[in-house]
């Protein structure tokens, strides 16, 4: 899997922190009196303990997403909750499914706590970019899955990663689930801010609408291309956006999480401690998926060149098209 080893990078910094969370959670359970008097066989007996904590779990997500320094960590108990079954089911959805599913479910937790607390709608850059985040996870999450269905290779490829027992599979799943909770900050922090429509934040709303389609198109010319593709002899896309440069559905993921932190950035403040949080997460985030984003680049350009060098279509495109991710940077 080409995203994989990029991930495991990343994931060095953010395991710290989720030992660190599961460590705070338990330790606020511990002090919690009600929790201290109350026993297993009472829970057993009556059912509506469960249910009266299943509300207050939620109620304190919601209040936590909707302010104070916790918010972050909610925004990773919601993609926890996504990316773990998945994870559990196939390994390699926690990377591919399991971070469109997340990122759309973040977007759809943010919007209906903000709207069910709001006394007025969420408007503007706010709504603008909550929306992106549920368009693009949505469309990302249905088109990977619709391609695991139908690309063959796909499919072999995922028998040969599910190696790692299930249980196992779960640290990685909370990593992961931080790491796609960092990337979203910036729309929690910008529903936080009322009136948070200023001129930044709606650039940074529209350079996320622009990557979401842009992505969006990318992977679909690239798709249809490649139906029936026998991957011995190089089958395009080399036209249209492909002309832009190699690989622009990378260039558009970039474009899409650059215009998520722009649009949150005004709403993170600079004159408190508390403003250290949105900009450390939301930083991590944007520096990871760049990373990410880069390496898969490299390596997808060293593979084709390394199957297709030698076939007229292929190098006859990479002549033309010299650069790999970024329009009018050369690369050989």
């Amino acid at each position: 899997m080409e995203n994989m080893r990029s991930f495991h990078l990343f994931l060095l910094l953010t395991a710290q922190a989720s030992a660190f969370s599961i460590g705070a959670i338990k330790l606020s359970q511990l002090a919690d009196s009600k929790i201290k008097s109350t026993h297993s066989h009472e829970m057993v007996a009556d059912p509506a303990l469960f249910i009266r904590g299943g509300g207050e779990v939620l109620s304190t997500l919601s209040s936590s997403l909707q302010s104070g320094p916790t918010g972050v960590l909610s925004l990773w108990v919601v993609a926890t909750g996504i990316v773990a079954p998945l994870t559990l089911y196939r390994q390699e959805w926690s990377f591919t499914i399991g971070y469109g599913f997340s990122v759309m479910a973040l977007g759809i937790a943010i919007l209906n706590v903000f709207q069910a607390a709001a006394t007025t709608p969420l408007s503007g850059a706010p709504l603008y970019l909550v929306t992106s985040i549920i368009f693009y996870g949505a469309r990302l999450g249905i088109f990977l899955f619709f391609r695991n269905l139908t690309v063959k290779s796909r499919r072999e490829q995922m028998k040969k990663i599910d190696q790692t027992p299930r249980l196992k599979r779960l640290p990685m799943a909370a990593s992961v689930a931080l790491f796609y909770s960092f990337m979203v900050t910036p729309v929690l922090y910008a529903t936080r801010v009322a009136g948070g429509s200023c001129n930044i934040s709606m650039a940074g709303a529209g350079i996320a609408w622009f990557g979401a389609v842009l992505e969006a198109l990318t992977d679909g010319q690239k798709f249809i291309t490649k139906l029936g593709w026998d991957q011995k002899s190089f089958v395009g896309p080399t036209g249209g956006l492909f002309r832009i440069c190699r690989h622009p559905n990378y260039l558009a993921e970039l474009i899409f999480w650059f215009g998520i932190f722009v649009g949150g950035a005004p709403s993170f403040g600079v004159t408190s401690i508390a403003s250290i949080i949105p900009w450390v997460c939301s930083s991590l985030g944007l520096l990871g998926i760049y990373g990410i984003m880069m390496g898969a680049t490299k390596r997808l350009d060293a593979k084709q060149k390394e199957n297709y060098g030698g076939q007229e279509k292929y190098d006859a495109w990479r002549a033309g098209v010299t650069s790999a991710i970024f329009p009018f940077k050369t690369v050989p």
